[in-house]
């Protein structure tokens, strides 16, 4: 942690407070949860920033897509709009990225036959997905919106941060104490390097239905013709890289170990819109450094092709596309998944 984070420590106790207070009012029912018509399946996290949510809600989906009509609900952090955005409606999508934010667009895109809704009002967001005939509903970034009732509570915490420990916020990263995983039905540790690890860092946890997951390249997308481009292109080559995620490190990580070498990072915030100053820094840096590529993440692709389509189409930009792959416990999702979804 840095040294000027500890002078937070005292806001820390009275977050811990808060967060304690407001939890145990829902336990005791003065916050009351509400319930929707159909299964509700929550996937959420208890720390701010990425821990590699996104293609779990995709791969979930994929396991889903036989089971209904499927409905992603979530918050759609860093859209410009508030209240209901009908993102999709399951015959394809229908709201801009800028009302709709990077990652429902990005679902969206990617699965047409999905019904995708934001809302910060959550209940009233997966209401909506019902009356458009969702049969099921993935809440994305749920664990801490407990005003809707879920059937299925998943928890995703990184190997790092379990490793490594943290504070509550704003002294750290934590939105809520470790002990918050009560109410967790299944914890998915997240960028497990191999199977050892996740056998270690899954006996520093006291509980059951504990999934493992690797975080690995899926595939590479050129953005002039959509085309797939093999692996083995980009080896030695010079990549720019541009990111606005969670956890910029693991996608530079990701890339070292394919064998490019990135010779420069542009990493901005989460959810970042980019600015026509930001994209000629880009240009530029490319030409400076002799880069043959700029690689970017599907997430920030959403938010560049709102605004920078000639960019897209003039210069080498590359698509990374992430998966999670099963290290272990895949049976036990499975598991859960069939409890809920009869």
């Amino acid at each position: 942690m840095k040294r000027a984070r500890l002078f937070l420590l005292p806001c820390s106790l009275l977050y811990w407070l808060a967060v304690v207070l407001r939890n145990w009012f829902f336990d005791i029912g003065i916050l009351k949860t509400m319930k929707v018509d159909v299964p509700v399946i929550s996937i959420g996290n208890i720390s701010a920033g990425g821990v590699g949510k996104t293609p779990i809600v995709e791969m979930l989906i994929k396991k889903l897509a036989i089971s209904g009509q499927l409905s992603v609900v979530s918050r759609g952090y860093g859209r410009k709009s508030s209240g209901t955005i009908v993102v999709s409606d399951g015959c394809g999508k229908v709201a801009s990225v800028e009302d709709a934010g990077d990652e429902p667009s990005q679902l969206a895109r990617k699965f047409s036959n999905l019904i995708v809704v934001v809302d910060e009002k959550r209940v009233r967001g997966a209401q909506k997905a019902v009356e458009l005939g969702a049969e099921i509903i993935l809440l994305d970034d749920g664990f801490q919106h407990r005003y809707l009732h879920r059937d299925l509570n998943l928890v995703v915490m990184t190997a790092e941060e379990i490793v490594n420990g943290d504070w509550l916020m704003p002294a750290g990263n934590r939105r809520e104490p470790i002990s918050s995983l009560k109410r967790a039905d299944g914890l998915i540790i997240s960028r497990c390097a191999h199977i050892e690890q996740f056998h270690q860092v899954s006996g520093m946890m006291k509980m059951h239905g504990i999934i493992g997951l690797q975080t690995k390249l899926k595939s590479f997308r050129r953005t002039q013709s959509n085309e797939i481009v093999e692996a083995g292109q980009f080896i030695g080559k010079n990549i720019i890289a541009v990111s606005g995620i969670g956890n910029p490190k693991t996608f530079e990580s990701l890339l070292a170990d394919a064998g490019m070498k990135v010779v420069k990072h542009f990493a901005f915030s989460d959810h970042y819109w980019f600015s026509n100053e930001d994209i000629q820094t880009i240009i530029k840096a490319k030409k400076v450094l002799s880069g043959d590529f700029i690689v970017t993440t599907e997430k920030d692709f959403m938010r560049l092709k709102e605004r920078f389509v000639e960019f897209l189409e003039t210069e080498p930009v590359i698509i990374a596309e992430i998966q999670q792959v099963f290290v272990a416990g895949k049976d036990k999702l499975d598991g859960l998944i069939k409890h809920v979804i009869r």
